[in-house]
């Protein structure tokens, strides 16, 4: 027989002891092979648990990155909306002033032509009172 320690038989153990001894032997490598399967399966559920919690924090993680993300474009928005509106107002601005300074060049180049009509007239228009055309509309336009 080959040198296996379970397997030699001692001159001195009878062949009932040394099965018993050999069952020993057998029992307390399941015993150990038992206790390293616990171990592997607790340290297996501890790396599970880990590997979910990490799991876990990523879908939090990616919620928060989104999460930002839409407050980010939403921030945006507000601000080009507020852009907008700015642009709006200064272009009605624009607008009302235009009109007002047209309103205003059309009024100063009525004026000016009456002025011209009034230093153009003639002795005898002033004589008789005859007044230029342009006064007589301009002072119809004044209210009294």
């Amino acid at each position: 027989m080959k040198d296996n320690p379970t397997l030699k038989k001692s001159k001195d153990e009878s062949p009932t002891e040394n099965t018993q001894s050999r069952i020993k032997n057998l029992e307390m490598e399941l015993a150990k092979k038992e206790s390293e399967i616990e171990f592997l399966k607790e340290k297996f559920n501890n790396n599970q648990e880990i590997l979910l919690d990490v799991i876990e924090d990523k879908k939090e993680l990616k919620k928060q990155v989104h999460d930002f993300e839409v407050k980010q474009l939403d921030e945006k928005l507000n601000n080009f909306q507020q852009l907008l509106r700015e642009k709006h107002k200064i272009e009605h601005r624009l607008f009302i002033t235009k009109k007002n300074l047209d309103e205003a060049r059309t009024e100063l180049e009525f004026r000016k032509e009456i002025i011209e009509d009034l230093e153009n007239r003639g002795i005898t228009d002033y004589i008789l009172g005859n007044f230029p055309e342009s006064l007589i509309k301009y002072n119809k336009r004044q209210p009294k």
